[in-house]
């Protein structure tokens, strides 16, 4: 897989691709920080954009169990956060 996403480079042989490709990783990236900043990653926050993403992933209840919200810090990597809910938040 590394090698069709081009992440390695071909030691032999060819690989040929025709139309485009896509690849969804296992692994949640995290940093550390609260889960909105992750969510937004970066980006401006925009509430009405924020509020259409948490809906579309089936959020709001998980942010109804956690202390503070989509405002609950997570440790590095997410280590305070489940397997779930890493990929639920993250994906």
């Amino acid at each position: 897989m590394n090698t069709l996403i081009s992440e390695l480079p071909i030691s032999s042989g060819n690989c040929n691709i025709t139309g485009t490709t896509s690849y969804a990783a296992q692994e949640a990236w995290i940093f550390s920080g609260n889960i909105r900043e992750n969510i937004v990653f970066g980006r401006d926050y925009i509430e009405k954009y924020y509020q259409e993403v948490v809906r579309v992933c089936a959020l709001e209840e998980d942010f109804r169990q956690l202390p503070y919200g989509d405002k609950t810090i997570v440790g590095e990597r997410g280590v305070s956060l489940s397997g779930g809910q890493k990929v639920s938040y993250y994906a």
